[in-house]
């Protein structure tokens, strides 16, 4: 029943998204550690969000399509010890207010008020099993971030070098009847950023917080898997500034931390077919004045199948995620959007 804990957990990772708690993605997941002997795993997501401002003549829409993917190999190394590196997008935003306030004054080739981020990580992790279904995992986390904003302090394109930060975690498990009880901790990653705003050199700083994921699955049928995770994500205080020998420039500001719960239903149908549902809740986090993240509490539904055959394992997914009102410096925004997934691994 072990391996299809991990089949269900596959499904619902597919098509994973988060708007609400800050510029959270990935969800830093680390659940290939617990996946039996060799094991490679490609994940591909696509998000297409609508999230309108229903403030005439403010913006007709803020958050857009993107596309994110994460690799991992995990390798045994003896039966106690194994390892896993992984590379993923971890934090990012999509934000562009078509049609808003800046779109005729702006001299860009496109004036629209926007917020683009991206991440890049590699994180490398052992794991150590003692034998009695205790395990303890952890390692070093290396991270970059670039992007873009256009708002009404300006125009500003800053990056970073890679910079570290650890992991570590502690796990349970009875394999038989596929329990296991994972929480692994994320350290803070202070970044120095080198840019342009409004085309003059500035540099500036900004620390992505540290998180505390919680992951648990359980047998409660025959063939069947009740399975779940608490994320918390600490964004009060994280702000992004910038100076280019004017003074300071504060670009972005989250004023709350953020925590999302998720819980799901597997059920393996025959020796080929899995099938998972999924339900999702997080509250939305007040950000201040910033317009990086304008979506609110977020619900969701996802539905999920996996196929299995010999060493080879495919799972998809979409999820249906719903927004209710946030209002950003006054203006008000609610939107849904669909995630779809899929997720192709390996034994070797």
């Amino acid at each position: 029943m072990k391996g299809f804990a991990l089949t269900a957990a596959a499904v619902a990772a597919t098509a994973t998204t988060s708007f609400a708690g800050g510029i959270d993605r990935s969800g830093q997941d680390v659940s290939i550690l617990f996946e039996e002997g060799n094991y490679v795993k490609l994940n591909f997501a696509s998000v297409a969000p609508d999230v309108p401002s229903s403030m005439p003549g403010f913006a007709s829409q803020s958050a857009t399509d993107y596309i994110t993917f994460s690799l991992g190999i995990k390798m045994q190394v003896n039966e106690k010890l194994s390892f896993t590196l992984i590379a993923d997008e971890p934090f990012g935003a999509d934000i562009r207010y078509a049609d808003g306030a800046l779109s005729a004054l702006a001299p860009l080739p496109d004036p629209n008020a926007r917020a683009i981020v991206d991440s890049r990580a590699i994180t490398g992790l052992l794991r150590y099993e003692f034998g009695n279904g205790f395990s303890i995992h952890g390692g070093v986390r290396a991270q970059k971030v670039k992007g873009e904003i256009l708002s009404g302090d300006g125009f500003l394109t800053a990056e970073s070098k890679f910079d570290f930060g650890g992991v570590a975690g502690v796990a349970y498990e009875i394999p038989d009847i596929a329990l296991r009880v994972a929480l692994t901790y994320n350290t803070q990653i202070s970044h120095d950023l080198t840019g342009l705003h409004n085309f003059a050199a500035t540099t500036g700083n900004v620390t992505i917080p540290q998180s505390f994921n919680l992951d648990f699955q359980t047998g409660i049928a025959e063939n069947t898997l009740l399975f779940g995770s608490v994320r918390h994500v600490s964004w009060a205080g994280t702000t992004l500034s910038t100076n280019n020998g004017g003074g300071d420039t504060d670009w972005v500001q989250f004023v709350d931390d953020s925590t999302s719960f998720e819980l799901g239903l597997g059920r393996k149908l025959n020796d080929n077919w899995s099938v998972a549902l999924i339900a999702g809740y997080e509250e939305g986090a007040e950000t201040g004045t910033t317009f990086l993240a304008p979506t609110g509490t977020s619900k969701s539904i996802g539905l999920g199948a996996t196929y299995t055959k010999d060493n080879f394992k495919i799972s998809g997914g979409v999820r249906y995620v719903s927004f209710d009102e946030k209002v950003v410096n006054g203006v008000p925004f609610d939107g849904n959007a669909v995630a779809a997934g899929i997720s192709l691994g390996i034994s070797f």
